[in-house]
């Protein structure tokens, strides 16, 4: 069951200029006096629904603090993996998945969705359905789905932080998951902001974890913020200034091009190559408890990261449609 937090709006500072100062003292008074017992799924584990929120500082005065450059440590952990969505499965680039049936197969009662003898025919309806064990995921009883904007609470938070000058909302989503012990725990990739080539701004993983007695959540954040620089044709920068920046275990097979390459032309111009390099990177990698219901802000000098968890717990699979096709109502 989820429980109703107050509009974060009310609880976020009338001036933003002490937005950071004010999330540490209201976290505490976010609070909920009577909590539900931990979520459990079917198979005994723990779920929990995340909403996280990563913003970019503007005004910070990052070249006052000293950030390493040698020996940089970006990496993305072999478990790591995206967030799931509906969208991604509605602009499906390779529809095969459906499994049309063909024509020799089709049931005579059925209408050809394509007149051409020649060609496959999809099978609607029952039929069609236990053809593939192709499905849309579910928001209520998947993990690792991003949630639509209903089950989002912090967006009039995120609208304050779009409001004000000093900060710049980088990413915002919210998922479902059963919580596990560290050497289980799932990874979650983490991109946003403006986009150079391969690379955003913002990456990084985000690791909702149990601690060994498994009595409370742990988030692990191991992000990092780049800052990218550009040059035009034939200049390169020197190779001490560029750093590297991995990419995520999922990522396409493609050919990591250091500095990306992006090249614009027209027709009265030469074509012209702007390689995108990072020039500087601020990372953030720390472990931090986290209490079920409360608002937590994580500072740091170039980001800072607002989250919120809380027991969940999966509802009962859906009854089946068409016994034995494993198709729900």
């Amino acid at each position: 069951m989820k429980i109703s937090l107050p509009p974060m709006s009310l609880l976020l500072p009338l001036s933003l200029s002490f937005f950071r100062a004010g999330l540490v003292l209201t976290a505490s008074l976010m609070t909920m006096l009577a909590a539900p017992a931990p979520a459990s799924a079917q198979n005994g584990n723990r779920w929990y629904q995340i909403e996280v929120t990563v913003f970019a500082h503007e005004n910070s005065n990052l070249q006052q603090e000293q950030w390493p450059t040698q020996d940089l440590a970006l990496s993305y952990p072999e478990q790591t993996r995206e967030l799931d969505s509906l969208l991604k499965h509605l602009s499906l680039d390779d529809w095969s998945v459906l499994q049309p049936v063909s024509a020799t197969r089709m049931p005579s009662n059925e209408i050809a969705v394509n007149g051409d003898s020649d060609e496959p025919l999809l099978s609607p309806g029952p039929n069609a359905l236990r053809s593939s064990n192709y499905r849309l995921p579910d928001t209520l009883r998947d993990a690792f789905v991003a949630l639509p904007a209903a089950d989002h609470d912090f967006t009039q938070t995120n609208r304050a932080l779009t409001q004000s000058t000093a900060y710049r909302v980088l990413y915002h989503n919210a998922w479902r998951q059963p919580v596990l012990r560290a050497p289980d725990a799932t990874p979650i990739a983490i991109a946003g902001g403006r986009q150079f080539g391969q690379h955003h701004e913002l990456e990084g993983t985000l690791t909702i974890r149990f601690n060994q007695s498994r009595d409370r959540v742990l988030l692990d954040t191991n992000l990092w913020l780049a800052r990218f620089s550009s040059q035009l044709n034939s200049q390169p920068p020197e190779q001490s200034n560029i750093l590297q920046l991995p990419l995520p275990p999922f990522a396409p097979d493609l050919p990591e091009q250091t500095p990306d390459l992006i090249s614009s032309a027209s027709d009265n111009q030469p074509a012209l190559t702007e390689r995108y390099y990072a020039s500087q990177v601020f990372a953030m990698n720390d472990s931090r408890p986290m209490r079920s219901n409360e608002f937590h802000y994580l500072d740091h000098p170039a980001i800072g990261v607002l989250v919120q968890v809380f027991p969940y717990e999966p509802p009962a699979p859906p009854a089946s449609a068409f016994p034995g096709s494993g198709a729900p109502l």
